[in-house]
């Protein structure tokens, strides 16, 4: 499994939430997945690694009136605790034997980032950081 579909299907588990990998469908109530360029890693002496991705989530919520606006809000920030109390409260599912999740944080906060008609895109910032053990040759 790769990282990002880890992350994704990691994210459907909040309330049941769709979310597509590097792509954002139109329409409210859409979410998209986009891997950063940015990759960090601590290589240990045995050979084994912690490495840190990044990601950006986009979340296309409803935004005619003031009413769904305030929800929009409360919802994001609900799904952000909740992504700050899960590695508190469950372990993390192993991505596959040689690889496993050591935290999922949120590393900037839901912001708006476009407004369209009837629409507004808000911007997540995520992290996951995972050890990884090195194949035998």
């Amino acid at each position: 499994m790769t990282i990002t579909k880890y992350i994704a299907e990691f994210l459907e588990k909040y309330e049941s939430m769709r979310i597509h990998t590097n792509h954002m469908p139109d329409g409210s109530d859409q979410n998209g997945l986009f891997k950063s360029p940015t990759r960090d890693k601590l290589e240990y002496n045995e050979g084994n690694c912690k490495i840190t991705e990044h990601f950006q989530v986009y979340f296309r919520q409803g935004s005619v009136s003031d009413e769904e606006r305030k929800e929009s809000d409360e919802w994001l920030e609900k799904l952000v605790y909740w992504i700050d109390d899960y590695g508190f409260i469950y372990e993390y599912p192993e991505i596959d034997g040689k690889r496993s999740v050591k935290d999922i944080k949120v590393t900037g906060l839901p912001t708006p980032f476009d407004y369209e008609q009837d629409d507004i895109v808000y911007q997540m910032s995520l992290s996951i950081t995972y050890e990884r053990e090195r194949e035998e040759f």
